[in-house]
C-alpha cells in the first residue's frame, strides 16, 4: 500500500485542480492506498473557506473537498502564512480543516511515499 499527500496551489474555479485532485484521490482510495493529507498552499488556501452557493449550477468545491477529506479521514491543512495574507478566519474553514506552517507540509511529505502537486506551474 502506498501513502500519498496532495498539495493544491490553485484557487477554486480558476483551474480544475481541485476537481482533478479529488477525482484522483477517490481512485487512489478505491485502490486501497491512503492519502495522509491535503495541504493547501498559495492561492489554494481559498479552497478551505466554507461557501454557500445560491446557484445550483455551480459546483461547491469547498464542500466537495470537505466531504472527500472527512469521508476518507484525510487531513485538510492550509498554509498559515497564506491564510494570514488572505484574511480568511478560522471560523470560516470547512469542517475538519486546520492551519499549519510549512513545517506541517514538511512533516506530511516526510511521512508520504508519494507527493502530488495540483495547480499552475511557476
Amino acid at each position: 500500500m502506498v501513502s500519498f499527500s496532495f498539495v493544491c496551489c490553485a484557487e477554486p474555479y480558476k483551474y480544475e485542480a481541485v476537481d482533478t485532485m479529488i477525482n484522483l484521490g477517490e481512485a487512489v482510495v478505491k485502490k486501497g492506498h491512503t492519502i495522509l493529507g491535503v495541504f493547501l498552499y498559495g492561492s489554494g488556501v481559498y479552497n478551505i473557506k466554507e461557501r454557500t452557493l445560491k446557484d445550483a449550477s455551480v459546483r461547491n468545491l469547498s464542500n466537495r473537498l470537505k466531504e472527500f477529506c472527512n469521508r476518507n479521514e484525510i487531513e485538510s491543512i492550509a498554509c498559515s502564512t497564506w491564510i494570514s495574507f488572505t484574511g480568511i478566519k478560522v471560523e470560516e474553514f470547512i469542517e475538519g480543516a486546520a492551519r499549519e506552517g510549512l513545517g506541517g507540509l514538511s512533516d506530511l511529505i516526510a511521512r508520504s511515499d508519494k507527493v502530488i502537486f495540483f495547480g499552475p506551474g511557476g
